[in-house]
């Protein structure tokens, strides 16, 4: 008996399991995931349909299972209007997805099987592939987004206290220990580093006030977050290169002042 071909897919993605879930059970996460226009109601039984204008295409199915303990979720996925439509009709394979909490995030596993056949297998694989890329882009753009909102407040704090002591404080509660620092006029690593680097900032450059400008850009754990400083010389402009965890403890910083 011959095995129908199977997609059989696995991705780590750094944005917590919780972020990820949300994404395949809310049919309007699911619709900005797929950049379609995707209809479902998260319980078995509900009929699953996803339209992709772009491609003349209509995909259409059933969720068969939903387990939310185990973080599973399971359609039945086929061509219900489009190009490939003669050959694989709707609801003719099988669609799962689980999510598993990782050390750094979450771990994807994804399979599609009872494809029509090997040509189709490896076209899906690639989509598949691309569709994990951008749920792991989309899912760590959602974290990353809330933990930097609460992070890069205490960083620019952190620049305009001149108490040492609440300074290293607040440096501690943004920063991971071994954050590293980069620009110009420094490179070093550690918070207690950071922290001495900055009063003599205050020391050398009397006056000065560090605060953010304009918004925040995101993209796979890293941030660009614009700058500007004001003080007895005049202003500087410049912009932050940023690594940072999911939640938002920053690991990395370089610096960028325009000339």
């Amino acid at each position: 008996m011959t095995v129908p071909p199977l997609v059989d897919l696995t991705r780590d993605i750094e944005a917590s399991p919780e972020t990820v879930w949300g994404i395949l059970t809310t049919p309007e996460l699911f619709s900005g995931w797929m950049d379609g226009q995707v209809t479902f109601e998260p319980t078995v039984g509900s009929a699953f349909r996803a339209e992709f204008p772009n491609f003349q295409t209509v995909i259409a199915g059933t969720i068969v299972r939903l387990d939310t303990e185990a973080r599973t979720i399971e359609m039945t996925w086929g061509v219900e209007s489009g190009p490939q439509a003669d050959h694989f009709p709707a609801g003719s394979s099988l669609v799962s997805m689980s999510v598993e909490a990782v050390e750094r995030g979450c771990r994807v596993h994804l399979t599609h099987a009872q494809l029509p056949s090997t040509a189709e297998a490896m076209d899906h694989e690639g989509g598949w592939r691309f569709h994990l890329s951008k749920m792991a882009l989309v899912a760590n753009r959602t974290d990353l987004a809330a933990g930097l909102d609460r992070t890069l407040a205490d960083w620019f704090a952190a620049w305009n206290d001149q108490d040492d002591a609440s300074r290293l404080e607040t440096l501690r509660r943004c920063c991971s220990a071994d954050v590293e620092f980069r620009d110009d006029w420094t490179e070093m690593s550690g918070v207690d580093l950071l922290n001495q680097h900055i009063a003599n900032c205050f020391r050398y450059m009397p006056g000065y006030a560090l605060e953010p400008d304009g918004d925040v850009r995101i993209c796979r754990g890293e941030a660009l977050v614009a700058w500007r400083t004001h003080g007895p010389m005049g202003e500087q402009v410049g912009i932050n290169h940023i690594c940072a965890s999911p939640d938002g403890t920053i690991l990395r910083v370089t610096g960028f002042a325009k000339p």
